[in-house]
């Protein structure tokens, strides 16, 4: 008697912790969704595509709090028992936010990809895995339909396990063009979209499995979405005071070459493109750019370097990759770190913290963060050593 009754407690906690945490689910979904759905933005040509990928991420997560109000009315408002109808509005909101999230994500990054005929194909997928869990759903043989229900985790897993490459493909074109631009905000910025992108994926492809395991499995996943939304929220607003920024480095194209003069001899073969007096013309111009000390300007990018060198960026690009063996972001880090390393041992009173604004870094942890991708260790601890 005292099992059956402790037992029937244990039930209701967790009925009442599964209640207050779809609750909550809902609410905020809903409610982040919304307000995203609202913030205002610059109307102009450059934030169109931030635009429309921000109001699909608003989308995205007001169909995933729908979707958690649905269960919450059918489960505890009406008191229904239709796991049939559970599973299917479960996979078809799954379905359709992983194909939303993932036109949203193409057109902020890489917006020549979400072309008419990529849109064409999400809607077919779309419309294809729609239709299939509705036939499904109303087959009234209970076993057919549990193999249709394991045909679609499936199928859903297979569009996830997509998507997700999409998404890598993508961030990883993107942070390579952003190479170029040593903004400290932006590098911030690109810091937190792996944590979202991470968290999207986890969330995306554990809902075929999720659907097919026990009730607290779906609990402590409905609780990690709900720190997804709000981590996604942040992001995403965070996002918009920069993405004028990030634009310009991922979607401009490098400007025209200049013409070389007519004495100029071609470099050597596997050295460079440039000829061999535009390569010593390139390294007067640094020489000159570093000793006035152009790479300590906050949010430094490549065309304001190269128009203080009185060059232009498809020079200054190919000069760093093909005679100096290093990206923008790494020449400039270079030299920054050079003269924070200097500083620090002659000037022992300096702290840190000044020696990082000092030499441009608008923050401590990106100074610490690429002292030591640089030299191997903490800027206290390199100090503390010489």
């Amino acid at each position: 008697m005292y099992f059956c009754s402790r037992f029937q407690e244990q039930r209701m906690d967790f009925d009442t912790l599964e209640y207050g945490i779809v609750l909550v689910g809902w609410v905020v979904g809903i409610l982040l969704g919304t307000i995203l759905l609202f913030v205002k933005l610059p109307a102009d040509k450059v934030h169109f595509t931030y635009r429309r990928a921000k109001n699909t991420c608003a989308i995205t997560i007001i169909l995933f709090g729908l979707e958690i109000l649905f269960q919450w009315l059918i489960r505890f408002y009406f008191k229904l028992d239709d796991p049939a109808l559970s599973v299917f509005v479960y996979l078809m909101t799954f379905c359709v936010a992983t194909l939303i999230f993932t036109g949203g994500f193409c057109t902020m990054l890489a917006p020549h990809i979400m072309d008419k005929k990529q849109r064409i194909i999400l809607i077919s997928v779309l419309v294809f895995y729609g239709t299939y869990l509705l036939i499904n759903y109303f087959i009234d043989n209970r076993r057919i339909q549990s193999y249709g229900i394991l045909i679609a985790c499936a199928i859903l897993l297979v569009i996830t396990c997509i998507s997700i490459y999409k998404f890598v493909y993508i961030y990883r074109h993107a942070i390579n063009d952003l190479k170029t631009y040593y903004a400290d905000v932006v590098e911030n910025l690109m810091r937190w979209m792996p944590g979202v992108g991470a968290g999207v994926m986890l969330l995306l492809i554990a809902a075929p499995i999720t659907c097919l395991c026990p009730r607290w499995v779906g609990i402590n996943q409905l609780a990690l979405g709900i720190v997804l939304f709000i981590y996604t929220f942040i992001y995403t607003i965070e996002f918009s005071f920069s993405y004028n920024t990030v634009a310009a480095a991922i979607h401009q194209q490098p400007e025209a070459d200049e013409p070389q003069d007519a004495g100029d001899e071609p470099a050597k073969s596997g050295s460079s493109s440039l000829s061999a007096s535009l390569q010593e013309v390139m390294q007067s111009k640094e020489s000159r750019w570093r000793e006035q000390g152009g790479y300590r300007t906050a949010g430094l990018t490549i065309e304001q370097a190269a128009r203080a060198m009185g060059t232009n960026r498809s020079y200054l690009s190919r000069y760093l990759n093909e005679v100096r063996q290093m990206t923008f972001y790494e020449w400039v880090a270079r030299m920054r770190i050079d003269e924070a390393q200097s500083v620090m041992v002659q000037e022992r009173e300096t702290s840190i913290e000044q020696i990082a604004s000092r030499v441009g870094f608008t923050s401590v942890s990106t100074f610490s963060s690429t002292f030591k991708k640089v030299v191997g260790e903490s800027p206290a601890k390199w100090r503390n050593s010489q």
